[in-house]
């Protein structure tokens, strides 16, 4: 049987147990459970389902000191860091438990008979389903919020769906620790343990096997371009395709104006490389590209951010591949005509995979000719382009999908801010004024999503309680007796929730 060890990143020794690889037969045997467990789970009351999710959130924090010594050995993130995203993800429990206890999400729509119309009306009403077993892929950079009781699973199982997790592999411990606190909880509840099932893999064929499964109906995942995509194509060459949630790569370009440079520069450079270097750059809404105007203020700007760079301290890759990634992604970017390193500092010599902050520079020519530039350098790097103001529009449209754009404008730059803003929200999820894009809100209105490649579907959000809408179907039911309904759209109304009944929103029974 092949097995993995996770592997410290301060020191690059092994740590920790052996893991198995999973083998299709457990894979199988696993996605079995999880349709066993998903014909129960999907009747079992949305109220039910929130104390089950309440359950396992409040399973985890009691579970805290051992989480948080577990998470550190294997992605050395530090004490604050795993205590602040412990807290996202039990407060993502609590909110889709708050969701369901309050039940609109189902959608119900009700649309009376009318045999007076011309053709005449049936009965129609409306409402969201759960689609099936889901499979999350979890991400080395939020080993808790998007790991095994992360966003992902909490809106599948708020949803009525089971799901098969596919840990990662910088994170074992980390993956079956989680797993195990969630199951006992579950065990306790009316969903039973089996629907949380968890596999551990390295190989691509692991994943391969999981996205195949054919009790899987939806999956979750977040990750690389190349490892998202080809699972993308996987999950739409299967006999029946099914919808694959991807978050990929984003560059979440970031553009100042010449008001907002000469008002408040210095106070940008300060904002922009803590948000540069936060989490060693291994956030997925890091600013990768930088439009600053072509002006001596703004030579200015990229020695001011370049500095405060440099004093930054060093950070901790998660992991030997991300640091041969962006190794090579720096040396290219290096090789560019016209792209210099604005930077001074080499990275640490010392074991591990230590990083420093590194930032680039280059003009908006040569940005245009080489594609390599516009490749995401997943770690604290970032690229500033230098060029004219009134070109930013342009270059805003030429850019592709990003889960964000940052706009940094003065009272003064509202000619130039409007057009560019415009041209920017068509091309990501979630638009930033004068801020930062690091740092992402839990609330129902958080947009985390962009058009390809940020991530497979720009319709949804991985983030927030309307996550639960991709997991969900909907069904229609037509001149259906009463009694045969479910309890969301029966005359009565028992489950006291907003209905839209004749195009008006109302809580009351038929």
């Amino acid at each position: 049987m092949s097995t993995f060890t996770a592997i410290n990143p301060r020191d690059g020794a092994p740590v920790g147990p052996e893991f198995p690889e999973a083998t299709p037969a457990d894979i199988s045997a696993a996605a079995a459970r999880a349709a066993a467990a998903f014909e129960r789970w999907r009747r079992v009351p949305p109220k039910e389902r929130a104390k089950a999710l309440r359950a396992a959130a409040n399973a985890l924090a009691d579970a805290r000191d051992e989480i948080i010594a577990t998470v550190d050995l294997e992605a050395a993130l530090g004490d604050a860091r795993i205590n602040s995203e412990l807290a996202r993800t039990i407060g993502q429990l609590h909110a889709f438990g708050d969701l369901l206890d309050e039940g609109a999400y189902v959608e119900a729509i009700i649309d009376r008979a009318n045999p007076a119309a011309t053709p005449p009306r049936p009965e129609l009403r409306r409402m969201l389903q759960p689609l099936g077993p889901v499979a999350v892929f979890t991400p080395s950079n939020f080993p808790l919020a998007y790991g095994v009781a992360g966003g992902d699973t909490a809106s599948a199982l708020a949803a009525g769906c089971p799901v098969l997790v596919k840990g990662h592999p910088s994170q074992p411990a980390t993956s079956e620790l989680c797993a195990r606190i969630v199951r006992a909880a579950l065990a306790q509840t009316a969903g039973g343990a089996d629907v949380l099932q968890l596999v551990h893999g390295r190989t691509p064929d692991t994943g391969r096997g999981v996205v195949t499964a054919p009790e899987i109906t939806a999956v979750g995942f977040t990750g690389s371009v190349a490892a998202g995509r080809a699972l993308f194509d996987v999950a739409a060459a299967r006999p029946e395709p099914i919808p694959f949630y991807g978050e990929l790569g984003s560059l979440n370009p970031l553009f100042i104006g010449p008001g907002a440079l000469t008002e408040r520069g210095a106070d940008i450079a300060a904002g922009l490389s803590a948000s540069i270097s936060m989490g060693a750059g291994q956030f997925c809404t890091k600013p990768g590209l930088v439009f600053v105007p072509d002006s001596d203020a703004g030579r200015d700007f990229v020695t001011m951010l370049a500095a405060r760079l440099d004093a930054a301290p060093a950070g901790v890759l998660l992991n030997e591949n991300i640091k041969h990634l962006l190794a090579n992604k720096m040396q290219a970017t290096l090789l560019v005509p016209g792209s210099k390193c604005a930077t001074r500092r080499d990275w640490p010599p010392d074991r591990g995979f230590h990083v420093v902050p590194s930032l680039f520079v280059t003009d908006d020519a040569t940005f245009a000719a080489f594609p390599e530039l516009r490749e995401e350098h997943f770690g604290p790097v970032s690229i500033v382009i230098l060029c004219a103001p009134d070109r930013m529009p342009a270059l805003a449209t030429q850019l592709g999908g990003h889960l964000t754009g940052t706009v940094h404008a003065a009272p003064g730059d509202a000619a130039w801010a409007a057009p560019l803003a415009d041209a920017l929200a068509q091309h990501v999820g979630r638009l930033i004024w004068n801020g930062y894009p690091t740092g992402v809100t839990v609330v129902p209105a958080m947009q985390h999503g962009g058009p390809y490649p940020s991530s497979t579907s720009s319709l949804h959000s991985a983030v927030g309680t309307t996550a639960i809408r991709r997991f969900l179907r909907p069904v229609a039911y037509q001149n259906v007796p009463d009694a045969m309904l479910p309890p969301e759209l029966q005359a009565a109304n028992p489950m006291g929730i907003e209905r839209l009944v004749n195009g008006r929103r109302t809580y009351d029974a038929l």
